[in-house]
């Protein structure tokens, strides 16, 4: 099925308009970071960082974190001669 020329020329517009206003959203981010004082920087990092606390746990999780697996792994490979 082909696309009329009409359809396409409208979905050419279309992301070029999104393309334009992601620069100038990530200018305007850029500009927002480049003002914040260092103790709204250190605030912003803190809350990033306890998003994670609002995540529901992984029942996959619950026994293993997986360290172990892969310290066992890396050690395999490490006797095979594989670095």
């Amino acid at each position: 099925m082909e696309i009329p020329p009409a359809e396409t020329d409208v979905q050419r517009r279309l992301v070029q308009g999104w393309a334009q206003a992601g620069k100038l959203l990530d200018e305007l981010r850029r500009a927002e970071l480049a003002r914040q004082s260092p103790e709204e920087s250190k605030r912003a990092a803190y809350d990033m960082l306890q998003l994670g606390g609002m995540l529901p746990s992984d029942p996959a999780r619950a026994e293993t974190s997986g360290l172990v697996e892969m310290q066992r792994l890396f050690a395999s490979l490490l006797r095979r001669g594989v670095r």
